[in-house]
C-alpha cells in the first residue's frame, strides 16, 4: 500500500468477529488436550491479542460483534481501544456476516471488512491493504489456511456472496469465490493466513509472535500450557 494514500476517515469499517470467551463455548477442538477452561483462556487471550496489537494499527471504526455476553473484562478492553460492543444476529455464520455488513452501511461505512478474533498474529498490514483494495476491488478475502477465512470485505451491498456457503468446512472459500463469480464481482485474493484452531497452530503462533518487543498473551499462555499442547516438549 502507499504509505501517502489514506482511506478518507469513516469510510473504512471493520466488524471484529468473535465468540465469548466461556467454557464449553468457544474452542471446543481443543479439547482434549485442553480442559475446557483451558481453551476458553486460549480464546480469551486471542481476542485480546488482537484488540491490542490489531485494532489500534488500522484507522477505522471497529465494532466487535460478539457470540454472547460482553463480561467486565471485555467491556474494559473494548472501552480502552475505542471498540462498540454488538451482538451477533443470525442464524448461521452468512447470516450474522450480513447482518453486521448491513448495519456498518447503515452507519455510514463504504468500504467494509469483518476479521475473526482467531490470527492475533496477522500483521496489521494485510488489513490495511484489504481497505485500499476496495478502491478498485467489490469483495476482498483473506484465506484462512484451513479453507475458510481470517478477512472478508466489500465495497457495496454484496451479501450474496454468502447465500449457501458451507460454514466450518474447507470449501467456505472456494464456495465463496463461486458466489461471487455468479454474481459478476471482482475478488481481491490476500496471501493466506491461519486460525488459531489446534495445538500446532498455537505453537506456531507462540513461535511468529517471539521477540517483537510486544505482549503477547496468547505467547505466555501458550508457554504456560505448552507440556499438554506438545508432549515431547514438556
Amino acid at each position: 500500500m502507499n504509505p501517502d494514500v489514506r482511506t478518507p476517515p469513516g469510510e473504512a469499517a471493520i466488524a471484529l468477529f468473535a465468540k465469548a470467551p466461556r467454557p464449553g463455548h468457544v474452542k471446543t477442538r481443543l479439547v482434549p488436550p485442553l480442559t475446557r477452561d483451558e481453551a476458553a483462556r486460549i480464546a480469551r487471550a486471542a481476542l485480546e491479542d488482537t484488540a491490542r496489537h490489531i485494532v489500534p494499527a488500522v484507522d477505522a471504526r471497529w465494532t466487535l460483534y460478539l457470540d454472547g455476553a460482553a463480561d467486565d473484562s471485555i467491556r474494559l478492553l473494548a472501552g480502552e481501544r475505542g471498540v462498540t460492543i454488538a451482538e451477533q444476529q443470525g442464524s448461521d455464520l452468512g447470516e450474522r456476516l450480513a447482518t453486521a455488513f448491513q448495519e456498518m452501511r447503515r452507519k455510514g461505512g463504504r468500504r467494509l471488512l469483518a476479521i475473526g478474533s482467531d490470527s492475533p498474529t496477522l500483521d496489521p498490514q494485510r488489513v490495511r491493504d484489504a481497505i485500499e483494495a476496495l478502491s478498485t476491488w467489490d469483495v476482498v478475502l483473506g484465506p484462512a489456511e484451513d479453507g475458510g477465512y481470517y478477512l472478508v470485505g466489500m465495497r457495496g451491498s454484496h451479501e450474496a456472496i454468502f447465500d449457501g456457503v458451507p460454514w466450518s468446512t474447507a470449501a467456505v472459500v472456494a464456495k465463496t469465490l463461486e458466489r461471487a463469480a455468479a454474481l459478476g464481482l471482482t475478488v481481491r485474493l490476500l496471501p493466506p493466513w491461519y486460525d488459531l484452531d489446534d495445538a500446532p497452530s498455537l505453537l506456531r503462533a507462540c513461535e511468529d509472535c517471539a521477540g517483537d518487543g510486544r505482549a503477547w498473551g496468547i505467547r505466555a499462555l501458550v508457554k504456560e500450557l505448552e507440556s499438554k499442547l506438545d508432549p515431547a516438549r514438556g
